[in-house]
């Protein structure tokens, strides 16, 4: 009698302790009229963010007055709590500004983020610098078919006058990571 206490104790000892910890334990049935057994499941789900539906933004012949600008629209998944950090970076960059290059020589231009579809209202960031805390799409990696975040590149009307005649371009990487 006292060692069926002793390992009464001892079994359910090992489950609570299991229990408290998390740990799975698969238990066979006995042989009987009827049989039950146990397991038990474990499921991890990762931080997962995607940027899909990105366009180039041609700009055209730049007229010769006023500032020139371009933007495009695109899709951003981002699972769990949806928000995501968004970094554009520059290929031509000169540290944190955007450059394109033509003919040997740049022309600056300014970058404006969004998570809607209107940029024009984003916010302007540095090449490399990252805005924080953009919301994503949190149920569909094609955003149910809309776009949900913007990009708008801006070039001054003085530099463009200031530049060289050529064709000018860059490449723009947008880096986004979950937040």
């Amino acid at each position: 009698m006292k060692t069926t206490r002793i390992a009464r104790s001892i079994a359910l000892a090992s489950a609570l302790a299991g229990a408290a910890a998390g740990a799975l334990a698969a238990s066979d049935g006995s042989l009987g009229a009827d049989s039950t057994g146990t397991l038990g499941l474990s499921l991890d789900i990762a931080d997962r963010v995607q940027i899909t539906g990105l366009s180039d933004i041609a700009l055209g012949t730049y007229s010769g007055s006023g500032d020139l600008t371009g933007s495009a629209s695109f899709c951003v998944y981002r699972n769990g709590t949806g928000l995501y950090d968004l970094k554009a970076s520059s290929a031509n960059e000169d540290g944190v500004v955007f450059r394109a290059i033509g003919g040997g020589e740049f022309i600056p231009y300014a970058v404006k983020v969004d998570a809607d579809t209107d940029a024009s209202d984003g916010v302007a960031v540095d090449s490399g610098t990252a805005e924080t805390g953009l919301q994503g799409h949190a149920t569909a990696t094609d955003c149910g078919g809309s776009d949900n975040a913007a990009v708008q590149v801006s070039f001054a009307e003085a530099d463009l006058q200031a530049a060289s005649t050529s064709a000018y371009a860059d490449t723009i990487t947008l880096l986004v990571t979950p937040h």
